[in-house]
């Protein structure tokens, strides 16, 4: 069984992954505060874009248990039971 994670789900992961260590970093280089202006509006950001990253990681997440889900699905159908070799199959062997 194959799962594919879909690269367009991929690329935005890695890119607000990105983005937040970018914020984190700059807030940190310039020694910002919480609860003062940037640093309040910065942090506020990089929470913002925190909940993104993990919104998507379930998306991706449910996308590759539906993938398997349907795999099952396709196999459990299947008119073969499993290890099932075919006249013609067990006659290359």
């Amino acid at each position: 069984m194959m799962l594919e994670i879909n690269e367009q789900l991929a690329a935005m992961i890695i890119t607000a992954t990105n983005l937040y260590s970018q914020v984190k970093e700059h807030i940190k280089a310039k020694g910002y505060k919480d609860d003062e202006f940037p640093g309040n509006v910065l942090e506020d950001m990089s929470d913002k874009v925190c909940k993104m990253i993990t919104d998507l990681g379930d998306v991706v997440g449910r996308d590759i248990i539906n993938q398997a889900l349907d795999e099952e699905e396709k196999r459990s159908n299947s008119p073969y039971p499993k290890g099932y070799v075919s006249e013609d199959a067990s006659k290359c062997l």
